[in-house]
C-alpha cells in the first residue's frame, strides 16, 4: 500500500510555486500529488512504510514501483488469513517455490526467479508460484513480465485476492488507474477486509480527484485495522484535500498518537494548521517533524512558508535554503525562495531562484511570469518582455499574463521619466497578483 507524501495548499503532490501537496502512502510505493504559485509541501498518501523525505513534485504525482514494500504493506493491512488450497503440489515443485521465497527475502532476485520458474515447470497450475515470479519481477522493474504473470495466475484462479490487488498495485504504478480500480475492487469482492486493497483502492480515487471515494476506502481501511498509521494519516490528507480541515486534523493526531516517532504526520498536521489560520501551532508541528527527521526538506519549506506569512522573512530564506540545500532540484522551494526575495525587494536573488525553477520546469508558465516580474522591477524592461512573452506563449487564455505584456510594452514606449513612474505603478499591481 502507499502514501503520498507531504501537503500543498491544494492538492495531492508538491505545487508550482510556494508549496506542494499532500501526499499519500501506500505498499509498494508511491507518489505524492500537487499546486499552485505559493503553496506548502503536501501530506502524501502512504502504503505502509512511507518515504518521509518530502521530495516534491511538480504538478501531478508521480508513482514508483516497490513489491517488497508493497508485500509487507499487504500484510501490515490485512488481517491474517491463510489461503485455502484443495490442490496438493509436488514436493519437488513446493521444494522449488521455498527456495525461491527465500532467496528473494534475502535480495538475491535473479535466483529466486529461477527457482519459481522451475517451480512453474513443474506445476504450471499452480497460481501461487506465477504470482509469486510476478512479485520478483516487479521487483527486478521488469513490469511486463509481471504483469503476464499475474494475469496467468488470476486466469488459473479467479479468486485469487493477492493476484488481483498485486495486479492493481502495478497497473497504479504505470499510470493505469482506472484497471487499478478494477483489480483493487476485484481483491475486495473476494477479501473485503482486506485493509491494504481498500487503502491502494483510496490512493487510486485520490488521484483520479474522486475524494469522496478515496475517503470512504480510507475509512474501511481503519475501520479494518485500527492501528495502521498509514491508513489514518491517508485519510487525513483525502480529508485536508477535500477542506474538511477538522477531521484532517483530527486523523493526523490520530496517526501521531500510533507512530510518534514517524515525522509526516506532523509535518501534515502543520499544513493543516497553517491552512486553518493558526501558524503558531503549524510552525511547533514543523519542528517536531523537522527534529525527528532532520533532513524532510519539505518540512522545511512548510516551516518557511509558516514563518513568511508571519512576518519573519529573515528565518524563512533560511528554511527555503536548508530545503534546497537537502533537494538541489526542489522548484517549490526555489520558487518560495524566490518570493521571499521578491518581497526583501532582493531583485537579484529572486532572479536567479526563479531561473532555477525555470532550469526544472521550463515551461512553467507562472515562473517565466514571475521572473518577468522580478526583472522588470530590477529595470531590466527587454528580459522581462521576453518572458512576459513566453508565459503567454504557454499559456495563451491567461489575461493577466496579457495584461502585464502589454503595460510594460506600452510604457516602455514613453518618455523616461514617464516609464518610471508608469513601470513602479504597474510593479505593484503585478508583483500582488503573481506572488499571492
Amino acid at each position: 500500500m502507499e502514501h503520498l507524501g507531504a501537503r500543498n495548499k491544494t492538492s495531492l503532490t508538491a505545487g508550482s510555486s510556494v508549496g506542494c501537496a499532500p501526499m499519500f502512502s501506500t505498499s509498494f510505493q508511491i507518489w505524492a500529488i500537487a499546486v499552485t504559485i505559493v503553496a506548502l509541501s503536501a501530506p502524501a498518501l502512504s502504503r505502509a512504510a512511507a518515504s518521509q523525505s518530502g521530495k516534491p513534485r511538480s504538478a501531478a504525482s508521480h508513482h514508483h514501483l516497490d513489491t517488497q514494500k508493497a508485500h509487507r504493506a499487504a500484510v501490515e493491512g490485512r488481517k491474517a488469513t491463510a489461503r485455502p488450497s484443495t490442490v496438493q503440489w509436488s514436493a519437488a515443485a513446493r521444494e522449488q517455490y521455498a527456495a525461491g521465497q527465500k532467496l528473494e527475502k534475502s535480495g538475491s532476485l535473479s535466483e529466486a526467479v529461477v527457482h519459481y520458474r522451475k517451480a512453474i515447470s513443474l506445476e504450471p497450475n499452480w497460481p501461487e508460484a506465477h504470482d509469486a515470479l510476478a512479485n520478483a519481477y516487479s521487483q527486478e522493474h521488469k513490469p511486463s513480465y509481471a504483469m503476464l504473470e499475474y494475469l496467468r495466475a488470476i486466469r488459473l484462479d479467479p479468486g485469487f485476492a493477492e493476484a488481483h490487488y498485486n495486479l492493481g498495485t502495478l497497473y497504479r504504478g504505470q499510470g493505469n488507474l482506472s484497471g487499478a480500480v478494477q483489480q483493487f475492487e476485484k481483491a475486495l469482492e473476494v477479501d473485503p477486509d482486506n485493509a491494504a486493497a481498500h487503502n491502494d483502492l483510496g490512493l487510486t480515487y485520490a488521484q483520479q480527484g474522486k475524494l469522496g471515494p478515496a475517503t470512504k476506502e480510507f475509512r474501511s481501511a481503519v475501520g479494518i485495522k485500527a492501528g495502521w498509521a498509514v491508513a489514518h494519516d491517508n485519510l487525513g490528507n483525502a480529508l485536508a484535500m477535500a477542506g474538511d480541515l477538522d477531521g484532517a486534523m483530527n486523523s493526523y493526531r490520530n496517526t501521531i498518537a500510533l507512530k510518534p516517532d514517524w515525522a509526516q504526520p506532523y509535518n501534515n498536521l502543520g499544513n493543516a494548521l497553517r491552512q486553518a489560520g493558526d501558524l503558531k501551532a503549524a510552525v511547533e508541528q514543523y519542528q517536531k517533524a523537522l527534529e525527528l527527521n532532520p533532513k524532510y526538506a519539505a518540512a522545511c519549506n512548510n516551516l518557511g512558508l509558516a514563518l513568511q506569512q508571519e512576518g519573519d522573512l529573515d528565518e524563512a530564506v533560511k528554511q527555503y535554503q536548508r530545503a534546497i540545500h537537502l533537494n538541489l532540484d526542489y522548484s517549490t522551494a526555489h520558487n518560495n525562495l524566490a518570493a521571499a526575495y521578491y518581497d526583501k525587494k532582493n531583485w537579484s536573488g529572486a532572479i536567479s531562484e526563479y531561473g532555477q525553477v525555470l532550469r526544472l520546469k521550463p515551461n512553467d508558465a507562472a515562473g517565466h511570469y514571475n521572473l518577468a516580474l522580478a526583472l522588470r522591477s530590477a529595470g531590466d524592461r527587454k528580459a522581462a518582455l521576453t518572458h512576459f512573452q513566453r508565459a503567454q506563449t504557454i499559456d495563451p487564455g491567461n489575461q493577466q499574463y496579457r495584461a502585464a505584456y502589454e503595460s510594460l510594452l506600452n510604457a516602455a514606449a514613453k518618455p523616461k521619466a514617464t516609464v518610471a513612474e508608469s513601470g513602479d505603478k504597474t510593479g505593484s499591481k503585478t508583483s500582488a497578483a503573481g506572488h499571492k
